[in-house]
């Protein structure tokens, strides 16, 4: 029996009827299908504000570009997460300035931070580790402070709430994966979602295709008037429009979201249970906070050697891994190293569980049972 840490949920027959579609009108770029799923999200989380776009990658890239980032400025952000939360700040000129977790959580430690706002601050970017929210209220409320912008990067939080609402609400800008492991696919894709005003709206509109207003280039009746080229580009923008293809295979989940989202919460919440009181520790997050359980994150205790206890469950078929590691020791951010305590402490002794809509409770009470045995 294998227990995968991650798995594609594909309709494969309703995704070929709508691949089938795409191939049959002509038309592969952004077009019908784009709008069609830009419109889905809008409707499922509360807002009229999403960009779809071909990476989460890309989504925060315009979230640091409409936080107007510009070569120099200051960009505080955490080295726990995947390499593509950081490396956009270097590719629009700024500068990473690293903020060490709470090892509690995973996250980024919200009583820290304001001690790194500098006069050259224009952004901070807070990541939901493992879809577990961070303290967005306290971040919200330093970034107001100070004048700055939240860029949330909510790869890992699909479908996680704050009180009471999408977590978008909690930040100015906050990008969603959609790439082939989250939550929900496209095959590779991403959303932000803009929450500060109509004209930052416009603008992530504009950049994500070359800077062109696309809407601007057509009549009363969404037809294309003349050569959009003719439209005037007041800002360069980017090609990280999302295409009808990869839009296709997302129509072909969305009737899934809450079976998919709820599945991962259920089995969150499982694990929690079963490790309540024992040596493996669950990751804390804020009451007010619904996670999304990506994978299950736990804490393991000195005594135990975290890699030989990995490859002992991925020899009972549990596929137990690190999902991320740090980025400050990577040379391309070699001028922003500092020491990051709390940071290698988690990194050394987290341990990621698959939690996924593919397992069922007795799955997870078969996967608690073997790592508690490992660490008993």
């Amino acid at each position: 029996m294998k227990y995968p840490l991650f798995k594609v949920y594909i309709n494969k027959k309703q995704a070929l009827k709508e691949i089938e579609k795409v191939f049959d009108s002509g038309f592969l770029n952004e077009g019908t299908e784009v709008t069609k799923l830009t419109s889905y999200f809008n409707t499922y989380l509360n807002t009229s504000r999403v960009v779809a776009l071909n990476s989460c990658t890309s989504a925060l890239t315009l979230a640091l570009k409409l936080a107007n980032v510009l070569p120099g400025d200051e960009v505080i952000t955490v080295s726990m997460t995947c390499v593509a939360t950081n490396t956009p700040i270097l590719n629009v000129g700024g500068k990473v300035v690293w903020a060490d977790i709470n090892y509690h959580t995973g996250n980024i430690n919200a009583f820290n931070v304001e001690k790194l706002i500098s006069s050259k601050t224009k952004a901070i970017i807070c990541v939901n580790w493992a879809g577990l929210p961070c303290d967005l209220d306290m971040l919200s409320a330093i970034c107001k402070k100070h004048n700055i912008k939240l860029i949330q990067d909510a790869a890992h939080s699909f479908g996680a709430t704050y009180n009471g609402e999408h977590i978008w609400h909690s930040a100015d800008y906050t990008c969603y994966s959609l790439q082939a492991i989250k939550h929900i696919t496209t095959g590779d894709g991403g959303l932000l979602v803009v929450n500060t005003n109509d004209a930052d709206f416009e603008r992530a509109k504009r950049l994500k295709w070359f800077g062109i207003d696309r809407d601007s280039s057509k009549d009363e009746k969404g037809e294309w008037k003349g050569q959009r080229w003719q439209v005037d580009i007041p800002e360069a923008g980017y090609k990280f429009h999302m295409n009808n293809i990869t839009a296709a295979i997302g129509l072909a989940q969305f009737d899934s979201i809450l079976n998919i989202t709820n599945s991962h919460k259920e089995n969150g919440l499982a694990y929690a249970k079963a490790f309540k009181g024992t040596k493996v520790v669950s990751l804390e997050y804020p009451s007010n906070a619904t996670p999304a359980f990506w994978v299950y994150t736990v804490l393991l205790p000195d005594t135990i050697d975290r890699d030989d206890t990995i490859k002992r469950l991925n020899s009972l078929g549990i596929d137990a891994g690190l999902v991320h590691v740090p980025n400050h020791t990577y040379t391309c951010f070699k001028d922003s190293l500092v020491e990051l305590p709390d940071t290698d402490y988690f990194n050394k002794h987290q341990i990621s569980l698959p939690c996924g809509w593919w397992l069922t409770k007795e799955d997870i009470t078969y996967i608690s049972h073997e790592l508690l045995n490992l660490v008993s």
